[in-house]
């Protein structure tokens, strides 16, 4: 019949000596690799050089999983399921969901710097000033160069302290990818070009990334979330996502770097600031219907991020009415929300309430999904 995966991982490090436990020797493989992998990290942030060989270290989940797979299915297949059960499954659960890095963060900035970044960019190139284009101008430009094979930030350009802040994210962000890093949020976004010069700005990072290091960059781009907060911007967010989907180069590439998704955060607090508590209600739940019907029209599956706060003028309130109370749509298996750091300890502080929280996210997440309210 063959060997089986476990025995071709096992023969390289088992010495031909009786009574060697097979599982402790790959396991212990495990440890030393993984005992390598911190230090290699450690070394990283230190600034200090690290010669470790790619096979000393584990870089990605998937290499971390294999052998901990092989032990399952090989204990499965000898009849001892009740220790693959166990602690074993319990390790390939908690790799599987939290990776080689615990936690992904999101990045996020205002559209305003960017449009700073870009003015910085078009001006050095004799190009004129990006921010004084009209609507259609802009992405025209952004389409064009985002479709364009070349990178279009110079190595010789100088720009200001706050520009290079802007260009240095995206170059750790594209060195980091989005195995360590979740969304890019643009705060402040108002139009569809604000969406395209982060697409264009991390795309370029890429290409200087990959130049550079001479290797790919892990992972693949950050998804791009835009988040509308005041009214007037949530009167418009159905129409600058139906305007960002009707570009075919953005429709492809939420298909094919982004599984058909696009995420979408709403701002409680600014548009609680800006219009009152009753006006902003109405405006959020006017503006998730509006981005629903868009993504729908364009065959594209949304999430939308609710940025809540945990006092009532900044969206907080009781976590399963809110979920329940979300337009019909909005709430198709996902959802995103902020936790504000005092409510982080409340809600999540001890392990019985979090449990709970989640246990009140889910069912709420279930029903909103398989029993939605009336339109």
């Amino acid at each position: 019949t063959g060997k089986s995966g476990f025995q071709k991982l096992l023969e390289p490090q088992l010495p031909q000596l009786p009574g060697i436990a097979p599982y402790r020797v790959v396991l212990g493989n495990v440890k030393d690799k993984l005992e390598r992998s911190r230090r290699r990290l450690e070394l990283l942030l230190e600034d200090v050089a690290c010669d470790y060989d790619p096979l000393d270290y584990y870089e990605t989940a998937d290499q971390l999983l294999e052998p901990l797979l092989l032990c399952y299915e090989s204990l499965q297949s000898y009849g001892s399921g009740v220790l693959a059960d166990g602690r074993l499954a319990d390790l390939i659960r908690r790799v599987a969901t939290f990776g080689m890095v615990l936690m992904k963060l999101d990045l996020r900035q205002e559209s305003g710097r960017h449009a700073d970044t870009l003015d910085a960019i078009t001006t050095y190139l004799d190009m004129g000033t990006y921010s004084e284009w009209d609507e259609e101008k802009k992405l025209d430009f952004l389409t064009r160069e985002l479709k364009g094979k070349r990178p279009l930030v110079p190595v010789s350009i100088e720009v200001p302290a706050d520009v290079k802040e802007v260009l240095d994210t995206f170059q750790i962000a594209a060195e980091l990818g989005s195995d360590s890093l979740g969304a890019y949020v643009i705060s402040m976004a108002s139009s569809a070009s604000d969406v395209l010069a982060v697409e264009l700005l991390q795309k370029d990072a890429r290409l200087a990334a990959t130049g550079e290091l001479g290797r790919a960059c892990p992972g693949g781009t950050l998804r791009v979330v835009p988040l509308f907060e005041t009214v007037k911007d949530l009167r418009e967010a159905g129409s600058v996502i139906r305007k960002l989907l009707s570009i075919d180069w953005y429709h492809e590439h939420v298909i094919k770097n982004h599984n058909d998704h696009q995420e979408v955060m709403v701002g409680y607090s600014d548009s609680g600031k800006d219009a009152g508590r009753f006006t902003a209600a109405w405006e959020l739940y006017k503006a998730q219907e509006d981005v629903v019907a868009a993504c729908n029209d364009y065959g594209i599956k949304v999430t939308l991020f609710h940025g809540r706060g945990g006092s009532i003028g900044r969206g907080g309130g009781p976590t399963y009415l809110a979920i329940q109370s979300q337009p019909p749509g909005s709430v198709m298996g996902t959802l995103r929300s902020t936790e504000q750091g005092e409510m982080v300890e409340a809600k999540f502080g001890l392990p019985q309430i979090a449990v709970r929280q989640l246990e009140i996210y889910t069912t709420a997440v279930l029903l909103a999904t398989l029993r939605p309210p009336l339109p």
